[in-house]
């Protein structure tokens, strides 16, 4: 199936929408059904599930999934529950683990969810250890450095609910970089708040006016797909146009182009000249720095691309680093979520 790409040059929409969409606790149970048991979702980094035994839960609303790596080294996802009282089964958030024991009775089940223990199991009238007592699983892949889950029935493939973005985004080896930060903070807001606010440059002139010194936000290129994703693409090595082009390089494109073995003097008069300067220089020092920049266009050598996949997952990424943002709605309270930070 082919996905249509819309490039937002020069289209202008506006629609308003009631405040009960961020308030309402219908319309969250609307979202739990209609959205989150219906959509791929981010689960979490395959980092953290590469040796057997090696387990992380993820919570999306009132539904916590495991995701493990068995012994014969398959990725498995099921909801966290005993499947004999309902019980939580695994309480902590990640770790390595040889099975999973209740805390509650002590049914045990193997890494890929089969039953394989029940104490006292002769006083059961018939023994419970059978295949409607494994963990009920759900639907799991990867891409590019990333866990995927899906709580719905007989869901599209990963590739196809991620349309064109998965092929753009090829050429990033998510998967390969280094983790140097992972938190998770509250917020007193609906999730989609979190979303918008990553889903629009209108607010940074005002609220980060330190990025004109770096991209151009004037001159971003907004892209729209089939299935929700979107796309921000910056141009970055440069300055916002818009407040005028300083004489000099701006302090920070002097340490872009110091770490490239660049002179910034060199740049002074022509300050619109370091971002083409910053892209062949990259091809040129790539090899000799262990950096795969050949896979790249020359707009993805310096620009700053923000890719949202539908429905909570945010991407902000260089060749060099990626920043994810992931807001998770609450279990019970629209004005509340969970926000995860990971780079």
């Amino acid at each position: 199936m082919t996905l249509t790409i819309i490039e937002t040059d020069g289209v202008r929409s506006h629609q308003s929408f009631n405040k009960a969409r961020y308030l309402s606790a219908d319309t969250m149970a609307a979202e739990s059904r209609a959205i989150w048991s219906n959509s791929w979702l981010m689960a979490g980094l395959i980092r953290d599930v590469q040796k057997p035994g090696d387990f992380f839960v993820f919570e999306i609303g009132s539904e916590q999934i495991l995701i493990s790596r068995d012994q014969q080294g398959q990725l498995h996802g099921f909801y966290n529950v005993c499947q004999h009282r309902g019980n939580l089964l695994v309480g902590d958030e990640h770790g390595n683990a040889a099975h999973f024991r209740c805390p509650y009775h002590a049914w045990t089940y193997d890494l890929d969810g089969t039953l394989k223990g029940v104490p006292l199991v002769d006083k059961f009238a018939e023994d419970p250890r059978c295949a409607d007592r494994n963990l009920k699983p759900v639907a799991l892949d990867v891409w590019n450095g990333f866990v995927f889950v899906h709580l719905g029935e007989q869901p599209e493939p990963l590739l196809t609910f991620l349309g064109p973005v998965a092929s753009i985004l090829e050429p990033y080896d998510f998967g390969g970089m280094t983790l140097v930060e992972d938190q998770t903070v509250h917020l007193d807001c609906n999730w989609k708040a979190v979303v918008d606010n990553f889903s629009e440059l209108y607010h940074v002139d005002y609220l980060h006016p330190q990025h004109k010194r770096m991209v151009d936000c004037h001159n971003d290129l907004v892209r729209l797909f089939e299935g929700g994703h979107t796309g921000v693409e910056v141009p970055g090595g440069t300055v916002n146009q818009k407040f005028g082009v300083p004489e000099v390089p701006t302090d920070i494109q002097s340490q872009q182009l110091t770490s490239l073995d660049l002179d910034p003097k060199d740049f002074n008069g022509r300050v619109l000249d370091v971002r083409g300067a910053i892209q062949a220089q990259k091809r040129l020092i790539g090899a000799e720095r262990g950096m795969p920049y050949e896979r790249f266009t020359s707009d993805q050598l310096s620009d700053v691309w923000q890719y949202n996949l539908f429905p909570n997952t945010v991407l902000s990424f260089t060749p060099e680093h990626c920043w994810i943002l992931r807001p998770r709605p609450h279990a019970t309270d629209p004005n509340q979520c969970e926000f995860d930070k990971i780079s």
